[in-house]
C-alpha cells in the first residue's frame, strides 16, 4: 500500500484486531474477512494488487471487522451500516498524499454509496488498472468481461475460457455477467472485472 498510508493502517489494526495475511491471487476475489470457530477475525488480501486496489481492499475487510465488533445485529455484509464504517474508515484516507489526483474523483464519487466491489463502477475500476504493474496488465490474448472500456469489454455473445473452462458471455446484471458453460449449458455469475483468455484473439 502506500507508505504514508502505513501508519493509519497499523492504527486500525490494533483498533478492531485481527489475523492479517497477504495471499496468492484468486480470480473471484481481492481479499475476504472471516470469523473461524473459535471467534479469532481472519483477513486476506490478494498479493498481486496495485498499491491503492490493495488499501481499498484493506480497509474494506477492516470495515466489515469493526461492524463485527461493534454491531451484534449488522444487516447485510454490505449493507447500510458496512456502507457508513467503509466511508468512515476511508475518509482520513482520501486526500492526494495517499492517492494520485486522478483517482481521488472517482473515490469520492463511488464512496457516496460504496458497493461491495468497485467491478460496478467501470471509470473506477478502469482508473485503479492503470497502476497495475506491468506483470499483471492484460495481454493481447486476454479481455476482462466487463469494465466498459471498448477495449478490454468481452463482447455479448463471444466465447472465452476462465477457470479452464469455456464459456459464453451473456448479459450484464449490476457487478456479475452471466455466462453459459459450453460443455454443461449451465449458467454462471461471473465477476465482471475478471481477466479471461479470448478463444479468438489474434
Amino acid at each position: 500500500m502506500p507508505a504514508v498510508a502505513l501508519p493509519y493502517c497499523e492504527q486500525l489494526h490494533v483498533q478492531y484486531p485481527f489475523q492479517f495475511r497477504v495471499v496468492r491471487p484468486r480470480r473471484t476475489r481481492f481479499g475476504d474477512f472471516r470469523v473461524l470457530p473459535d471467534r479469532s477475525m481472519h483477513i486476506t488480501v490478494n498479493a498481486d494488487l496495485n498499491p491503492y486496489a490493495f488499501l481499498l481492499t484493506y480497509v474494506h475487510e477492516v470495515a466489515h471487522c469493526a461492524v463485527y465488533r461493534t454491531y451484534k445485529r449488522p444487516g447485510p455484509p454490505h449493507g447500510k451500516i458496512w456502507q457508513t464504517m467503509f466511508q468512515r474508515l476511508m475518509t482520513p484516507l482520501l486526500t492526494e498524499a495517499v492517492f494520485p489526483p486522478d483517482l481521488l474523483p472517482l473515490l469520492q464519487r463511488y464512496f457516496q454509496k460504496p458497493a461491495a466491489t468497485t467491478a460496478g463502477h467501470p471509470a473506477l475500476r478502469q482508473a485503479l488498472r492503470q497502476y497495475d504493474p506491468a506483470s499483471t496488465q492484460l495481454t493481447d490474448k486476454q479481455c476482462v468481461v466487463n469494465v466498459g472500456k471498448p477495449l478490454w469489454t468481452l463482447p455479448d455473445g463471444q466465447p472465452f475460457v476462465f477457470q479452464k473452462k469455456t464459456f459464453v458471455r451473456g448479459k450484464l446484471r449490476r457487478t456479475r455477467v452471466v455466462c453459459k458453460e459450453v460443455r454443461t449449458g449451465r449458467s454462471y455469475a461471473i465477476l465482471a472485472d475478471v481477466r479471461v483468455e479470448v478463444l479468438n484473439a489474434q
